[in-house]
């Protein structure tokens, strides 16, 4: 199981955190936790799961997305 945290651009309201989670519901992702006061977006995911594949379902969504660097 991998973590992934993407920031968000266009996260503007309650709905919006409901859209995230839904767009981010697919096989492979077991736990999606929007941090909406970070503009980000923690995912819990199968390492089968691509990055791209969850930063593309957030862009055809209509948001910005892009990986967090590491700290």
């Amino acid at each position: 199981m991998s973590r992934t945290i993407l920031n968000v651009e266009g996260m503007s309201c309650p709905s919006c955190v409901e859209h995230v989670t839904e767009v981010l519901s697919m096989r492979g992702v077991a736990d999606v936790v929007v941090l909406f006061d970070e503009g980000a977006v923690a995912i819990d995911h199968d390492t089968t799961v691509p990055v791209g594949r969850l930063v593309a379902a957030l862009q055809n969504a209509g948001y910005e997305a892009r990986p967090r660097a590491a700290t």
